[in-house]
């Protein structure tokens, strides 16, 4: 069944006329803490099921949820649905196989489209089929990994690069391939420049990468080589130009990435504020929401360790809304 991406697109455009704009959240930073949890209520249903503004986590948890049952809901087809869910099924196996490995309990999220007791319990040999075959089929490359190089880092590598080959296979769209590229270039981006500044194992460095990109793996690995001038150098020039732009610099600490980096994705999805038609608009959305999402936890963390307001508006920096 095709999808009506003119009623899909209207309904979230509907949304996003609701959403707070740059000056609540900066209101936000300023409210006294005996209101914070009142203000944050007004525009985020899941704090009204907490007692305190502490309970940001379980509170934004329900507010993803709810975005992607909403989501996933108005989709028809079900290629589109499992692009934008079945990504954390597989981190939830990766995470708890590992889990399981080391003794330890898993912590997993409720995002994707199995329960993550059935993943726990799939994973400690209590549940059989339960889980899609290529969830099983993900749990039984791990085990031949880890017989292979008795390494769980080189096993949570292999796990990443089989979510990211299964989202290039469920891609409903060439809109959706792109983002996915966009992605997996500003996180192998964001790990050149981390392993660039740290002494990171030298065996991991062919597994880090992430193949899919725009940008081939191969150049990381030299620009890791020669040095994070040489990437600022080639980002440039690059169809990445706006993380330069945006302030990615050999000064910039490694805390102030993620915001310089996520406004560089609202930037590449930005066109898809004036599409109806086709699936990006969707994509904008749920990223648009993850944004929110993402300002809310930074302004919560901020006002929960006493930092003025200044400090927490610099902590956000370009990642507010214009």
């Amino acid at each position: 069944m095709a999808e009506d991406y003119t009623y899909i697109v209207a309904r979230l455009r509907s949304l996003e006329a609701l959403m707070p704009e740059r000056a609540w959240f900066e209101h936000l930073a300023r409210t006294p803490d005996e209101s914070l949890l009142g203000a944050l209520r007004e525009h985020y249903r899941g704090f009204e099921a907490v007692s305190s503004p502490a309970e940001f986590e379980r509170a934004l948890e329900a507010e993803k949820l709810s975005l992607l049952e909403l989501v996933t809901g108005l989709l028809q087809e079900e290629r589109s649905r499992q692009f934008i869910r079945s990504g954390y099924d597989f981190d939830n196996c990766t995470h708890a196989w590992k889990a399981a490995k080391l003794g330890a309990r898993s912590t997993l999220v409720p995002f994707g489209f199995f329960p993550p007791r059935d993943v726990e319990e799939t994973v400690a040999g209590k549940a059989r089929g339960v889980l899609s075959p290529r969830l099983e089929e993900h749990l039984a490359a791990l085990d031949a990994r880890y017989e292979e190089t008795k390494s769980l880092a080189a096993c949570e590598y292999e796990g990443e690069a089989a979510k990211w080959r299964f989202l290039f296979e469920a891609a409903p769209e060439e809109e959706a391939s792109a983002y996915l590229r966009c992605k997996v270039d500003l996180i192998n981006i964001k790990n050149c420049i981390r392993i660039g500044r740290s002494a990171l194992r030298t065996e991991a460095l062919d597994a880090v990468w992430i193949e899919g990109g725009d940008v081939e793996t191969a150049r990381f690995r030299s620009f890791v080589r020669e040095g994070e001038e040489e990437l600022l150098s080639y980002l440039a020039t690059s169809v990445h130009a706006r993380l330069v732009r945006l302030g990615l610099s050999r000064d910039l600490p490694l805390g102030r990435i993620d915001p310089i980096m996520r406004r560089a994705l609202m930037e590449f999805l930005g066109e898809s504020r004036y599409r109806f038609f086709d699936f990006s608009p969707v994509l904008y959305h749920i990223e648009l929401r993850e944004r929110d999402f993402e300002i809310v936890r930074r302004i919560v963390v901020s006002r929960l360790n006493r930092l003025s307001e200044e400090t927490t508006l610099e902590r956000l920096g370009v990642v507010l809304p214009s």
